[in-house]
């Protein structure tokens, strides 16, 4: 009996390429960009590797699928309580640290060394110094351990930082100095030169980053957001930037995305805003991840990188 597969990605034909000499012979691949246009097929599909976004609103149409496979780290479209659950979700982990380390030390340089002032002054040919704090014997507060946190919390210590962990048991990690729990945060938030936040989309984790936050934050602190958008009450960061009770905050990631050319976030000089691009999936690597686990699905073995539908992570 064949195996239906579907392949739903903006990237459907690089990812198509990618798999079409890898796939076992029992297995029918179809890809696509947009599901509505294969019809009566939805029926056939009993595993995906797919966009979560694109995927999530016909999932209920997917009567046969037992394994979904996301592309993305963020898997928020696929954990909402409307979505269906009845199948088994993995993601993609081990290639998003290496670029989340690129993304949170390049800015962090750029703002520790003054880096943009000085293009500034190169181009008025003016030669003043601006005093600095180095990395070393500062600290940074991680907020998740996972993958991401783990990989930032290893390329920090090699700067010299003491880095701080906080997931949801305050359990110990390698690479970080101590962990705390949830209700812990906002003592450890006043001991942190830089804060990142790598954490997903939850009810736990929603608006985890608001006022009483930013407030214990230093005066000076550097916030980044690589996680989710919703871990942040938005209005009271901009409020925080405009109060200047934080030094600089590098976003990622929104409530809304794009971000609305109205928003008042664009206008701060004390922020920093990206597309969300901070890491961005790359199909090679996530075709091996889905090789793997294929062969371990057609084979009933446990799959790699499981995803709880329900905690979201």
């Amino acid at each position: 009996m064949k195996t239906t597969l579907l392949v739903l990605s903006h990237s459907a034909p690089l990812y198509q390429e990618l798999l079409q000499d890898r796939l076992p012979s029992g297995v029918n691949m179809i890809c696509t960009d947009n599901i509505e246009s294969i019809g009566a097929l939805q029926q056939k599909i009993t595993i995906a590797l797919a966009e979560p976004s694109l995927i999530a609103p016909h999932l209920e149409h997917l009567s046969q699928l037992s394994w979904l496979q996301s592309t993305f780290a963020g898997v928020d479209a696929l954990t909402q309580a409307s979505t269906k659950h009845s199948y088994q979700l993995t993601g993609v982990k081990g290639i998003f640290g290496p670029l989340m380390v690129e993304y949170v030390f390049g800015h962090v340089l750029q703002l520790s060394r003054h880096i943009g002032q000085y293009r500034r002054q190169q181009q008025q040919q003016i030669w003043s110094a601006a005093p600095y704090q180095s990395l070393v014997g500062s600290t940074m507060l991680i907020a998740g351990t996972g993958d991401i946190g783990s990989a930032l919390a290893k390329a920090a210590k090699s700067f010299g930082l003491n880095v701080i962990g906080m997931n949801r048991a305050g359990t110990a990690r390698k690479h970080f100095k101590q962990c705390v729990a949830p209700q812990h945060l906002l003592d450890a938030l006043t001991l942190a030169d830089i804060v990142v936040n790598t954490l997903p989309s939850t009810a736990h984790n929603r608006h985890l980053f608001a006022r009483q936050a930013f407030q214990k934050m230093k005066p000076s602190a550097i916030f980044i957001n690589v996680g989710r958008g919703s871990t942040v009450h938005q209005s009271d960061l901009l409020q925080a930037l405009i109060e200047k009770e934080i030094g600089h905050a590098v976003l990622d990631v929104f409530d809304v995305e794009p971000l609305p050319a109205s928003d008042a976030l664009w206008q701060q000089p004390n922020a920093t805003i990206t597309p969300h691009n901070a890491a961005v999936s790359i199909p090679a690597q996530v075709v091996d991840i889905f090789c793997d686990n294929l062969g371990r699905f057609l084979n009933h073995e446990a799959l790699i990188y499981p995803i709880d539908l329900k905690k979201g992570y």
